[in-house]
């Protein structure tokens, strides 16, 4: 029996599924594809190679959040410029970044990850145009204790003689939306800090696009210590990631991750087009005489006009040129700008390619300083649009000609596709109790002929789940898998089926089932709320090889003391804490199943009322 060690003790079992998802939907307003000689002509050619990837500190034990840093070294020699982006493992991108070279050169490439829960993975580097990514750079996160969060209902205690330390939170809405596109997602950041008067700089950073510009919050003495900042996210096509803020000084600490994910069902008439907005002139009163003006003493001096001022600040990626396998996602970022007065309410829009998103307001409060409110949008673009894009902002009673930035958009041909293999499906078999919301897990072990980014998705009974990313390499068995939660109350079973939506577009299904077990009416100091097994459906040419997940319940700070048993083998024991949200979650070490037969997998207790659990594992060997 074969053993490879993979011990979850987080507080949320189901936490550690969480990964952000990657933008995967093309956007429903380009304009017809254009051509221009700077996206017909070849790149210039430089030679790449990375080395040194790595994570730091790779692994951790501790509080969380926290932080995870990321280091590789690019190596370029030739004329012109390199592309490259950071890939996870579990499918999100980083920001395409870049540089130039002229000659011979090295640039140290740098990324960070802030986690707030237990979990493991790899980052590596993968240079836009040149097939393959660069030795992965692997981490391991163990969170211990409760997991803090600095929001309003939990203040970052003052600490007025200390060294400054500020915290951030971030929220979306609506965290989902299904209907007409376009549509906004609405950021809202509080950031706090442990004493004042204080400066804090940071950057909003995003799933798919990374870190936004600096900007600055100042907390005046005696103030208060918390203040808010929105971000609104206008949304084109159907998407879903996350955004967070990163405290740059004081600290430098990242938020939580606020995840947002929009399906566009229908989208409605463009806007009119932001080069002829609307006129809101007000209609003359019936009762005035068109050659009379109304009296001063009649009517209040109007205030004065603000003219409002859009700024595109920043585009990623900006020009791209590298593959298109899944769409390429795009982000814009703007402000828009008044001079001081009363209070306003200004309409924008953005456009791409001359055709207008939906209107959308920012409301200044007033003030005796010039005011700034920023905005940005999100879109992506698929193989079918190369070529030459314009991104427009503009706002109501604003300049005439709105802000723009063009880029150009090109697609690098990939050759033919991978021949993959789908050599066996691991389905969830339940068995605990049935809250309305209990984690279940499908993966497939996959192979590959050569080089290849696979875009897959999990379909649990007839409902497609969110798209998924994954780099797999020749000659190595790599699974690929996602999440989905139950919400039944009652046992039963159903079909869960993994899809490759490119390459040569294999697929898989399996059953899978849970039982709901009603809670125990006297428990004792420990309970087992759930005991989940796996089966196995595939070729079974290797034994099949297979885990099973646990969770207790018990006061916190409880030792729990216990061991898996499998196929009536006890195997080794471990103790745990309970941590204060008094849930601890559990995964057996993996094991061949050499009989290629049908086994049981069991949870033994030996201290406090020692409760003990068992399901079955089926193994289904296929031809």
């Amino acid at each position: 029996m074969r053993w490879t060690a993979t011990l979850l003790s987080a507080t949320l079992l189901g936490g550690l599924l969480t990964a952000p998802p990657v933008l995967a939907a093309p956007a429903p307003m380009t304009a017809p594809t254009s051509t221009s000689a700077a996206a017909a002509r070849p790149a210039p050619v430089v030679k790449t190679a990375v080395a040194r990837v790595k994570a730091s500190p790779a692994t951790r034990t501790g509080a969380c959040p926290t932080t995870v840093g990321f280091s590789a070294v690019v190596a370029a020699k030739g004329k012109g410029t390199v592309r490259y982006r950071w890939v996870r493992g579990d499918g999100s991108k980083g920001a395409i970044r870049s540089f130039h070279v002229n000659g011979a050169r090295k640039v140290v490439v740098r990324d960070r990850q802030t986690f707030d829960r237990s979990t493991s993975g790899w980052q590596a580097v993968e240079i836009l145009g040149k097939k393959g990514l660069s030795a992965k750079g692997r981490f391991d996160v163990r969170c211990t204790g409760a997991v803090v969060i600095w929001d309003t209902a939990h203040p970052l205690p003052a600490k007025p003689g200390a060294p400054l330390v500020a915290a951030a939170a971030v929220s979306a809405s609506p965290a989902t939306y299904r209907g007409a596109c376009p549509t906004t997602v609405t950021f809202t950041g509080t950031i706090q800090v442990s004493r004042t008067p204080a400066k804090v700089y940071y950057r909003w950073i995003d799933s798919g696009t990374g870190e936004g510009r600096l900007e600055s919050l100042f907390f005046a003495a005696g103030g208060p210590r918390s203040r808010q900042v929105t971000l609104p996210l206008a949304v084109g096509s159907s998407t879903a990631g996350w955004k967070a803020i990163r405290i740059v000084n004081a600290g430098g600490r990242d938020s939580g991750r606020a995840a947002y994910t929009v399906t566009c069902t229908t989208t409605p008439p463009t806007s009119p087009s932001p080069s002829a907005p609307p006129s809101r002139s007000p209609s003359p009163s019936p009762s005035s005489s068109p050659s009379t003006s109304p009296s001063p003493s009649a009517s209040p001096t109007p205030p004065p006009v603000q003219t409002p001022v859009p700024r595109i600040a920043d585009l990623t990626p900006g020009d791209y040129e590298g593959s298109c396998l899944e769409p390429v996602a795009y982000q814009a970022t703007g402000q828009i700008s008044l001079p001081a007065g009363a209070a306003q309410r200004v309409e924008y829009w953005w456009s791409l390619d001359g055709s207008a998103w939906q209107r959308q307001f920012a409301d200044f409060p007033a003030g005796d300083q010039p005011r700034v409110q920023n905005v940005s949008a999100t879109w992506s673009l698929d193989s079918t649009r190369s070529g030459s894009h314009t991104i427009a902002l503009q706002a109501e009673g604003g300049p005439a000609q709105p802000a723009q930035r063009t880029f150009t958009f090109t697609c690098v041909a990939e050759g033919g596709d991978a021949t993959l293999t789908v050599e066996y499906m691991l389905t969830p078999h339940f068995k605990g109790e049935c809250d309305g919301s209990f984690p279940m897990r499908a993966s497939a072990m996959v192979l590959t002929d050569r080089d290849a980014e696979v875009t897959y998705r999990l379909v649990v009974d007839g409902k497609p789940g969110v798209l998924r990313t994954a780099q797999l390499k020749p000659g190595v068995r790599s699974t690929i898998g996602d999440f989905w939660y139950g919400n039944a109350r009652s046992s039963g079973s159903g079909v869960v089926r993994l899809e490759i939506l490119n390459q040569n577009k294999p697929a898989k299904q399996a059953p899978y089932s849970w039982t709901c077990v009603a809670p125990d009416p006297s428990p004792g100091t420990v309970q087992i709320t759930e005991i989940e097994s796996v089966g196995y459906y595939g070729d079974c040419v290797v034994a099949p090889y297979v885990t099973a997940f646990g969770e207790f319940k018990a006061p916190a700070g409880t030792e729990i003391t216990y061991r898996w048993v499998v196929d009536g083998v006890a195997q080794q024991t471990f103790t745990h804490t309970v941590p204060e949200g008094g849930v601890i979650g559990i995964q057996a070490w993996y094991w061949t199943r050499a009989e290629k037969t049908d086994g049981t997998v069991k949870i033994e207790v030996l201290n406090h009322n020692k409760p003990t659990a068992q399901a079955a594992y089926p193994v289904n060997c296929q031809g």
